[in-house]
């Protein structure tokens, strides 16, 4: 099978390397720079860390449509539909969607950005716990792939499922892209938390009542709660709330430490649960309910809001029953 990578970042070199030791993988990028990372068989991210000899790389998107039978997509939640419309407008080919997030303008899942902009596509979402540095090291990963294609789909699942890299298959297409969106903003409540060195009793309050959060939000987005207890739900919300290698959790260390938002972001890069946390807000008010995790990160985040008055205000809310 020829795979085509669209994003030579972290995740996409790192699903890149992993699938070249059974398929072919073609990268693309815009950077030339990372570009010639991957063809020297570096990880971009880590240019101490070798790649297999056998990805390449191109940052000709022309070249990747030439090659690719099925297509894996690894760029920042926001520019999904940037780098979509590049796409022949009558693409129909498989489609991997491995970004994480809620379009903030539209407050569209990535499901259905791709429905939009590249309607033939067999679209697909592959998410669960997994950090791409351990991927590339070779450590045991469990992933969810959820898709509407069933029999596409399990075909798919056996070619993407090595010892090492295990592959699940859940029809709940929704809930599995939302658990991997929702479980950032927690994560960077959590990040808070440990900054502020509330303690592992708040930590492990923090990730339970965020998961209830998460599945309340995604029941009303249309995707089933039970999803949202599996590896793409709290496998990944734990992965991510508790591991350092999360740049969500690291972002939410450095704002409870009381490093400035922008200065947080800088340090840090990419932080796709800053934005999410924007799109949910604003659902949240459409919707007329109550996420207060949610709005109290928003708080922080956008509106200035101290940490250690965020505190004050999950603390102080009323009791309810679990």
């Amino acid at each position: 099978m020829r795979v085509a990578v669209v994003g030579g970042g972290a995740w996409g070199s790192a699903l890149a390397h992993l699938l070249s030791e059974r398929h072919e993988v073609l990268v693309y990028d815009r950077s030339r720079e990372k570009v010639e990372l991957i063809n020297s068989g570096l990880y971009p991210a880590d240019p101490s860390l070798r790649l297999s000899p056998k990805v390449r790389a191109t940052a000709r998107l022309e070249e990747l449509f030439d090659f690719g039978e099925v297509f894996l997509v690894a760029v920042a939640a926001q520019a999904v539909r940037e780098v979509l419309a590049r796409f022949p407008a009558d693409f129909s080919a498989p489609l991997i969607n491995t970004s994480k997030g809620i379009e903030v303008e539209t407050l569209k899942t990535l499901s259905e950005v791709v429905a939009e902009v590249l309607p033939r596509a067999d679209y697909f979402v592959l998410s669960g716990p997994s950090f791409a540095r351990e991927v590339v090291l070779g450590k045991p990963t469990a992933v969810v792939l959820s898709g509407k294609n069933s029999s596409l789909g399990r075909r798919l699942q056996e070619e993407f499922n090595f010892p090492r890299f295990r592959v699940y298959w859940n029809d709940d297409t929704k809930g599995v892209e939302l658990g991997g969106a929702l479980k950032n903003v927690v994560a960077i409540a959590v990040g808070i938390c440990d900054g502020l060195e509330l303690g592992l009793n708040a930590r492990s309050a923090l990730i339970t009542r965020g998961l209830k959060e998460m599945a309340f939000v995604g029941e009303l987005f249309g995707a089933r709660r039970e999803t949202f207890y599996g590896l793409s739900g709290l496998g990944d919300l734990v992965l991510t709330a508790t591991g350092d290698l999360s740049r969500n959790r690291r972002f939410g260390l450095a704002v409870g430490r009381g490093v400035p938002v922008e200065k947080a972001l800088r340090e840090v890069g990419t932080v796709e649960g800053y934005y999410t946390v924007k799109a949910l807000r604003r659902f949240a008010e459409e919707k007329g309910v109550e996420l207060p995790i949610t709005e109290t990160v928003y708080r922080v985040l956008y509106e200035g809001l101290k940490p250690t008055e965020a505190v004050e205000v999950l603390t102080n809310r009323e009791p309810k029953e679990e």
